[in-house]
């Protein structure tokens, strides 16, 4: 293959076009070696592991612009991104080097998408902090960011508060003792917040 123009696109990204088949875009962070890099250039003559090396780091871009299309929409963690991208039949080795580049770039964060979710989660749902950070783990967010994430919104969230408005919601259903402590506890209160909640001092 040999390079017949090249021109630099937005944020380091780079337009190939080759003396056969159609233009391929790709960024130097996605080649093999920065050996390869010095290939980017008119007139190059790319063979062999070098001509392997920019096709992979071709299919890593479309994989990022794949990546951002979701992120667009909504924060995402990386795992739950990832997931979606193999659904689409995408090398799986592609996917991580794209979402290292996302996430070294601050595109993609766990940190950022567990306060998000929680924030939102918090709208149409009274749950405690076992509750979220067990929701937050089953989407692949790690234990520590789970953790942080429910420090900050229980930091500006009252818990107590929180799980009285889920009792409030229980007795209108006429439930009441046992089965309504074992609703709370569900949803992931705890036995001291669940009492403080009850509390004369906090419930009346």
């Amino acid at each position: 293959m040999v390079i017949t123009e090249i021109k630099q696109a937005l944020n380091g990204v780079y337009e190939i076009t080759p003396d056969s088949g159609s233009a391929f875009f790709l960024r130097k962070e996605y080649l093999s070696s920065q050996e390869d890099a010095v290939l980017l250039e008119c007139g190059a003559v790319v063979e062999g592991e070098a001509e392997v090396s920019l096709m992979e780091a071709s299919l890593v871009f479309s994989v990022e612009k794949a990546a951002m299309s979701y992120l667009a929409r909504c924060e995402h963690c990386r795992a739950g991104l990832k997931l979606k991208l193999l659904k689409k039949k995408l090398p799986a080795r592609c996917i991580d080097a794209a979402l290292d580049f996302l996430e070294a770039e601050g595109y993609l964060d766990d940190e950022r998408f567990a306060g998000a979710w929680l924030r939102n989660r918090s709208i149409d749902h009274n749950e405690g902090r076992v509750r979220v950070v067990s929701e937050l783990l089953s989407r692949g967010v790690s234990l520590a960011c789970a953790n942080k994430a429910a420090d900050e919104f229980f930091s500006e969230n009252d818990e107590v508060q929180i799980c009285r408005r889920a009792l409030n919601k229980l007795l209108k259903t006429g439930r009441e003792g046992d089965k309504i402590t074992a609703s709370l506890l569900r949803s992931g209160f705890s036995m001291n917040v669940i009492k403080a909640s009850r509390s004369e001092e906090n419930y009346g």
